[in-house]
């Protein structure tokens, strides 16, 4: 695989990559894990169709000695290029691995995982072990067929009733050709699924590289009977009927079953009527029986016969009724053969009328109602106390109940529309008008002579005419409330004063009400939602109203309004009209943020502080800096040193007024060392660091040491002196180059309470001994015989360390790799020195037979063998086939002989078969 290599047939190249990825493997293997191979595949995974194409990049970012990749479709020879690509227009094959592989150190791969789908041929659902209708309740089984599928562990087999899902189906087999499935459901159908369709689903989950949505097949729908047990409609056969005597009643037995059911009616032992309906009376058995009949069974139900005598009615009148006015009912008694006590008239359970009647006769009693609104949908019904013979002496029979509609007149509803309504200019209203009425009413505005809106809301602003009128209509009558729209203005204005306001002086507010048509209760005056001032008038009038304020600094930008609440008359007795909101600008003297600057700054020899000085105040405020008698610095920071006085001022000033705070300059010194020890360190021993803190005038809090951003050690001193801290520290390989510091916590007055020292980073080094890297440097390396192999040895330590061989008891070299043969000993060393330390790693070294050469030695003997077999053989059909010639010279025609040919038509002709020598003359 070597640029200048001999040119090699397509066959024995891929055998030839083929042994080198075994080899690869076997060695990977002996040397243990690998560095992470140096490509990058554009995909990790591919999902593609059967015959379908594909194309995924193998790239990389180093130089190499080669690259390609090997597959059994699609292989792309070995090249110098950084990007190649594998690409197949009809992938056919199931099982392919491609893997992208590079020569670079050593040769590694990566393998590209590729899943080759195909849909299903066909998806077919149908019942298994039965055909014909099926009986509710019954247990059947569906078997859903998919043929041709792949790769079947991604196969879902879903099962659906109409468009409903049922259940699901997944198949744990292994496969990447394609196979078919088959998937079974059990169902227990009712009546509701007679005609049902079902159907079964066969979808691919490829997963996310997979085509969205999955790839999906659906059966055809399997539509089946269900035969159900009739049931009987128990809504249109009730279980008691009540019949008044003369006038028969029809029952009407319906039952819904498969098949259909056939109906019987049973009266008494032997009477048996074939009919969906019967006709009853009062000369029907008191017990009749319904029966419902289809092949999956029976149903019976029982019906009591009730014979009445009584009845309600209106008299001389239908439809519905009109409130207010007299209408007359009345109540039929018939064939009644007991001495009838009383009449009773009732709604609603309620007692109305009574009346006592002492001799048993078939009377029509009477009563006069006047409905109103509230009886629209009463019940009314009479009852007749009978006086009867034996232990149960009075028995009570009930006519049906007869329900009334009430027609009404519109009542507007007036808690909704107020007689009164106030309108702000720019604050359009909404009125609303709603009616309640029997038949519903329709609701119409009238606004001046000829305007009139169909809607039940209208939108009244200042434009609206002061009187308008809504109008509710139905059947029975028409009524009308009238509106008077208030246009009412209100205002709020500064007293005497224009512009910004000073913080802390006293200012004058006003609200001014216009055209007040109601009492004025109250007006408040509000600043952002909150109440300060309340005043109570009692006289209805155009008043000024005033209140003063005093702003401060919070108050910039705040919003001042006020509110008049108004009494009205009506239900809706209070309303309340609000100005607009006046925002004011409020001018405030300086105040400097004394925790952005405290009154003590430390600073550190050789490390300048900013301060920064900054102020609220309205208009912003200029900041300046005085350092002395005459330095003036305007701006608002300032970096200050050990070369700065020991107090500093800051000024900030506007047009209301100036404000001035002093900082005082504290120089502080800290340092950080080793104690008895120069030069580098080495790995695991003992050291020890001081810090060194000088001049403080806080009190020290802690001292705290830090490597790399981690605190390590936390002292803590509670007395204010200068003192020398000291750590012990043992560094290990991982702590060459680290930064070492340390820190104290110095506790100050003023808001900002505590400040912070920090010393210089001290950046230690740490000697340590090699590190041999066995990834590299395997324990054992195969070699064969007349193939030298390279051991490359590296080690890692500090100092850097020097490389050497050791082979045999004398024999050593001094570089980093070796090149082994068949005649190297079989144990030899590596060994790493520096000043820290040594370290040898021992390297066996295994012989290994290459038979290679040997296998295409006997190959080609044999095709040698093979080919001077078939010249020989070829020789000696030639010539005694094909080389004969033959002469007519002298030739008898009579004699026969060996050397005569014939025909078998004609005389034979006489023939001489030629020598060598006359056939070379």
């Amino acid at each position: 695989m070597q640029e200048g290599s001999l040119s090699l047939t397509p066959s024995f190249r891929i055998f030839y990559l083929r042994l080198l990825g075994f080899c690869f493997l076997y060695f990977s293997s002996v040397a243990g894990t690998q560095a992470e191979c140096p490509v990058q595949l554009s995909q990790q995974r591919v999902v593609v169709r059967y015959n379908g194409s594909v194309a995924v990049n193998c790239n990389t970012s180093i130089t190499h000695k080669g690259m390609g990749w090997e597959a059994s479709e699609g292989a792309v020879p070995m090249t110098r290029d950084k990007m190649i690509t594998w690409r197949v227009s009809h992938l056919t094959e199931w099982d392919i691995e491609p893997f992208c592989f590079i020569n670079h150190e050593e040769q590694c791969q990566v393998q590209l995982l590729v899943t080759i789908y195909k849909t299903p041929d066909s998806v077919s659902i149908s019942i298994v072990d039965h055909s014909g209708p099926m009986i509710e309740g019954q247990q059947y089984k569906l078997q859903c067929d998919v043929h041709d599928v792949a790769p079947v562990q991604n196969l879902t087999v879903k099962w659906y009733k109409g468009q409903t899902l049922l259940d699901k189906t997944t198949f744990t087999e292994d496969s990447k050709t394609p196979l078919n499935e088959t998937a079974t459901l059990l169902i227990r159908p009712d009546r509701a699924d007679d005609g049902a369709q079902y159907s079964c689903a066969a979808e691919l989950e490829l997963g996310a590289e997979g085509p969205q949505p999955p790839p999906n097949k659906t059966s055809e729908s399997l539509s089946f009977t269900v035969y159900s047990k009739p049931i009987i409609d128990e809504n249109k056969l009730p279980s008691i009927v009540p019949v008044f005597r003369g006038n028969p009643e029809v029952l009407v037995c319906e039952a819904e079953g498969n098949p259909k059911p056939t109906i019987s009616w049973i009266l008494g032992t032997n009477v048996i009527v074939y009919n969906e309906t019967l006709t009853i009376s009062e000369s029907t058995p008191e017990h009749v029986y319904c029966v419902a009949n289809n092949s999956v069974g029976r149903t019976t139900r029982q019906v009591n016969v009730s014979i009445q005598d009584i009845s309600i009615s209106t008299v001389s009148h239908t439809g519905p009724m009109i409130a207010g006015e007299w209408y007359e009912l009345q109540c039929f008694i018939q064939n009644v053969v007991f001495k009838i006590v009383d009449v009773r008239w009732y709604k609603l359970n309620q007692i109305n009328v009574t009346e006592t009647i002492k001799t048993p006769a078939n009377l029509t009693y009477k009563v006069r109602i006047r409905p109103d609104r509230a009886d629209d949908g009463a019940q009314f019904w009479c009852e007749a106390k009978l006086e009867a013979k034996g232990p149960q002496r009075y028995s009570t029979m009930s006519s049906d109940h007869l329900s009334i509609t009430v027609h009404f007149k519109p009542i507007i509803d007036e808690n909704k529309l107020p007689s009164i309504v106030p309108v702000f200019r720019g604050y359009p209203e909404v009125l609303v008008c709603e009616a309640e009425g029997n038949p519903k009413p329709t609701i119409s505005w009238i606004l001046g002579t000829n305007v009139i809106v169909y809607n039940e809301s209208l939108t009244i602003s200042e434009s609206t005419p002061e009187h308008v009128y809504c109008v509710a209509n139905n059947s029975v009558g028409r009524t009308t409330r009238q509106v008077n729209v208030s246009i009412q203005d209100i205002s709020i204005s500064t007293v005497s004063h224009t512009g910004p306001m000073i913080a802390g002086e006293w200012y004058e507010l006003q609200c001014f009400i216009q055209n007040v048509v109601f009492k004025i209760v109250d007006v408040r005056w509000y600043k952002l939602n909150q109440i300060n001032v309340t005043e109570t008038i009692k006289t209805p009038a155009n008043l000024t109203y005033k209140v003063r304020i005093r702003p401060d600094r919070a108050d910039d930008g705040a919003q001042f309004w006020c509110e008049a609440k108004l009494e009205a008359k009506g239900p809706q007795r209070y309303s309340t009209m609000s100005s607009d909101h006046l925002s004011i600008t409020v001018n405030s003297k300086p105040i400097i943020d004394e925790n952005k600057l405290p009154s003590i700054v430390p600073v550190f020899r050789g490390y300048p502080e900013v301060l920064v000085c900054e102020a609220e105040g309205n208009p912003k405020p200029t900041i300046s800096w005085i350092l002395g008698t005459n330095v003036i610095v305007y701006n608002e920071t300032l970096t200050i040193s050990e070369s700065t006085p020991e107090h500093v001022y800051c000024v900030a000033n506007n047009s209301a007024g100036r404000t001035t705070r002093q900082v005082n300059v504290s120089i502080q010194d800290i340092s950080i060392s080793t104690v008895s020890h120069t030069g580098p360190m080495i790995a695991g021993e003992w050291y020890e660091l001081q810090c060194f803190i000088q001049n403080v005038v806080f009190k020290i809090v802690d001292v705290r040491w830090y490597k790399l951003n981690q605190i390590n050690v936390t002292e803590t001193i509670k007395t204010p002196a200068n003192l020398t801290y000291k750590v012990r520290i043992r560094p290990d390989r991982a702590d060459d180059g680290a930064q070492f510091w340390c820190e104290a916590k110095l506790e100050a007055k003023g808001p900002q309470r505590y400040s912070t020292m920090s010393s210089d980073h001290l950046s230690i080094t740490v000697h340590f001994k090699p590190i041999i890297n066995e990834n590299k440097l395997p324990s054992i390396v195969p070699v064969f015989r007349g193939y030298p192999e390279v051991l490359v040895c590296e080690a890692e330590g500090n100092p850097k360390p020097t490389i050497s061989w050791i082979l045999g008891t004398n024999v050593i070299v001094y570089n980093e790799t070796l090149t082994i043969s068949e005649s190297t000993p079989e144990h030899v060393y590596c060994v790493a020195n520096n000043s820290a330390g040594r370290t040898t790693r021992q390297v066996n070294v295994v012989l290994k037979e290459d038979y290679l050469p040997l296998i295409a030695g006997l190959i080609a003997v044999t095709v040698v063998f093979i080919s001077v077999i078939f010249i020989f053989i070829y020789s000696i059909y030639y010539k005694t086939a094909k080389m004969g010639r033959y002469s007519l010279k002298d030739a008898k025609p009579s004699a026969q002989n060996e050397n005569i040919a014939q025909n078998g038509k004609h005389s034979p002709i006489p023939m001489k078969k030629l020598s060598q020598s006359d056939i070379l003359a």
